[in-house]
């Protein structure tokens, strides 16, 4: 993803995320990315082999959707923006007992999912594609 792309993701995030904290989590009418619902399996390069499961659904005309890092359990999406091609998730995972924000931008090229994920505080992109299970 080039780097004014995940510029933009972290901004349009930001702006998600902030709504969020305020009990208006975006939403995105499911009827706009049918293409993205499913259980979507991500083989990561960043960090090597690591897993993570994406699941989008529609939950009354609104998409709702959960990450899930290896064998942690899914952590329920706050915040959902649809920017263009790009979809874009903002959740609170933990990590070793401390909320961090996370901020997914998924993207789909044919039937292949790419994911670009940014964890609190961190500066590295975690990156990986899976398939439609």
């Amino acid at each position: 993803m080039p780097v004014k792309l995940v510029l933009k993701t972290i901004a349009v995030a930001l702006v998600v995320g902030g709504n969020a904290a305020a009990g208006q989590a975006g939403k995105v009418d499911s009827s706009q990315a049918t293409t993205f619902m499913g259980t979507w399996v991500m083989l990561m390069t960043e960090p090597l082999g690591a897993h993570e499961t994406v699941r989008i659904w529609d939950q009354n005309g609104v998409l709702a959707a959960s990450v899930q890092s290896e064998q942690s359990p899914p952590i329920t999406v706050t915040g959902v923006l649809k920017d263009g091609d790009m979809l874009i998730l903002t959740a609170t995972r933990y990590e070793n007992g401390r909320p961090i924000w996370a901020v997914v931008a998924l993207t789909l090229d044919g039937d292949t999912m790419k994911m670009a994920q940014m964890l609190q505080p961190s500066r590295t992109i975690k990156r990986g594609s899976g398939k439609r299970q």
